[in-house]
């Protein structure tokens, strides 16, 4: 359930996180935002009474989702009105600012939202001097304090958000970034001009920058209003701060504004949080530790006789061992990027002078095979090729399997066997050993050609 909201979320997040353009968020579906009795419903309960400190008795409206339940703890949501609003409208009354229980009943049957609870309290203090900056506090001591006694909410602060239209934008503005400790997700609509300057409410912007998840400003396009989110969006693009600046074009400072924000943002909050319906998702496993690289097991020797053995590969991660003179070269080889499996072992190729068969190479261990060069040609001697080094699959004492490690090991390259050089030497011609040998052998047909011709002088 929980994948099919995350990806709900994750796919109509705009392109770039901050940029001068607007996120340019695709306009709601039809109905999203009206009463549908064919979905189930949330729990509205109207205009309740709430003590505080200092101002006596307060009201504020509250929305449970369908199968609330004390058994889970609910992520909450605090929804403010406008200036001439009070703690109805949001839900479609009195002044009829938005419909925040359709909207809710919506993405939930649509599994596009975590389940939540809603609070929409009178935000306006009338027995302060300063009705609306009042509230802050009387929301940070009195009314979050009183939801967590009586709800059964989560009450860590990725659990918890705050958003509002017009005034209330201007108070989510003002309360939310001086407590993103409290709030992980803030959500201002058509901020109205109670709205501080970000100087004043963003005091640590690493703390933004690190506790904030979602920070939705948003605005109709035609909105007089809208300097005062464009001043924030402003200020968090010059330094670098993650947020979504949404303009719902050809509209003003509406009710159509503040129900696309809120569907826009109560589908983006709470995906990470640990709380709510059904609970967190599950931990995916740890990984498994990497084992160590398996050995690459050394190829069979060959068979007995005028044939050269196999030229030994290396174990797995270094070059294969070089054949000596009269060995068919070493074979080269990469070990496959197996997972799991044995190490690889190396497959040798014959082919030294009038050689027999190898007894194997050691098969391809199950975590990635080691595919070996041929090694060397027939030499002078004029005897045909040893028909094996190729063996695959050898078993006996003598084909190297790779070693068990818990993954399979990754070699590096092996040198490939070269071309035989006269005289029944198949030597590798890129191997130092081989090399030395090559002149060893040109330096002793050099004394022994000055030999004979003192003994004819």
């Amino acid at each position: 359930m929980f994948a099919k909201i995350l990806a709900a979320g994750l796919l109509v997040l705009p392109a770039l996180a901050y940029a001068s353009d607007p996120a340019k968020l695709p306009v709601p579906p039809q109905g999203f935002d009206a009463k549908n009795n064919n979905i189930p419903h949330g729990k509205v309960e109207l205009s309740l009474s709430y003590p505080t400190r200092m101002y006596g008795m307060r009201k504020v409206t509250v929305y449970t989702p369908p199968g609330y339940s004390t058994a889970q703890k609910y992520p909450v949501v605090y929804l403010h009105h406008g200036i001439g609003g009070n703690e109805v409208s949001w839900v479609g009354m009195g002044s009829n600012e938005g419909d925040a229980a359709n909207i809710m009943d919506y993405l939930l049957s649509k599994q596009m939202a975590k389940p939540m609870i809603v609070v929409m309290p009178d935000g306006n203090v009338k027995e302060a001097s300063d009705a609306f900056g009042a509230f802050g506090d009387v929301l940070l001591k009195d009314l979050i304090p009183w939801i967590e006694s009586r709800y059964s909410v989560a009450t860590d602060p990725e659990s918890r958000a705050i958003a509002g239209l017009s005034m209330g934008g201007g108070q989510t503005f003002n309360i939310g970034f001086p407590n993103t400790n409290l709030f992980h997700y803030i959500g201002p609509y058509s901020a109205a001009p109670d709205t501080l300057p970000p100087t004043q409410t963003v005091k640590d912007l690493a703390a933004v920058k690190q506790n904030v998840k979602l920070i939705y400003i948003s605005y109709g396009d035609q909105d007089g209003l809208i300097t005062y989110g464009q001043m924030y969006h402003d200020y968090f693009d010059q330094n670098g701060v993650t947020h979504i600046w949404q303009l719902e074009p050809g509209q003003g400072h509406t009710k159509t504004v503040w129900d696309r924000s809120f569907y826009n943002f109560a589908m983006r909050i709470f995906l990470n949080s640990p709380s709510g319906g059904g609970g967190a998702s599950g931990s995916a496993g740890a990984s498994g530790s990497a084992g160590a690289s398996g050995g690459g097991g050394r190829s069979g020797a060959g068979g007995v006789g005028g044939g050269g053995r196999n030229g030994g590969s290396g174990d797995a991660g270094r070059n294969g061992d070089p054949g000596s003179a009269g060995r068919s070269g070493g074979p080269g080889g990469t070990t496959g990027a197996g997972s799991g499996g044995n190490g690889s072992g190396g497959s040798g190729t014959g082919g030294g002078s009038g050689g027999t068969p190898g007894s194997g190479g050691s098969p391809s261990a199950s975590g990635g095979a080691m595919m070996a060069s041929s090694g060397g040609t027939t030499g002078s001697g004029g005897k045909p090729a040893g028909s094996g080094g190729s063996a695959s699959g050898g078993s006996g004492p003598s084909s190297g399997s790779g070693g068990s490690g818990p993954s399979s090991g990754s070699g590096g390259s092996g040198s490939p066997g070269g071309s035989g050089s006269d005289g029944g030497c198949s030597v590798a011609a890129r191997s130092p050993e081989g090399g030395s040998l090559l002149l060893l052998g040109l330096g002793l047909a050099a004394a022994s050609l000055a030999r004979s011709r003192r003994r004819r002088g």
